[in-house]
């Protein structure tokens, strides 16, 4: 989940000692879904692509 827990804990840090661009990329504030883990980080947009993709659009490169 992407609100509070350790990836607000490091954009805080971040954001006071070395602003950079950063893009929390996890599950929102929703009900879990069932399914094999393959499934799950595909619906989620957790798959390496997906990654790779938010990566490349915060930092605006092709």
């Amino acid at each position: 989940n992407i609100i509070g827990g350790l990836g607000s804990a490091v954009a805080e840090v971040l954001s006071e000692e070395y602003p950079v661009k950063i893009k929390r990329i996890g599950i929102k504030d929703q009900f879990g879904k069932s399914g094999s883990p393959k499934e799950l980080l595909k619906y989620y947009g957790l798959t390496a692509e997906d990654i790779v993709k938010n990566s490349k659009a915060i930092l605006k490169i092709s």
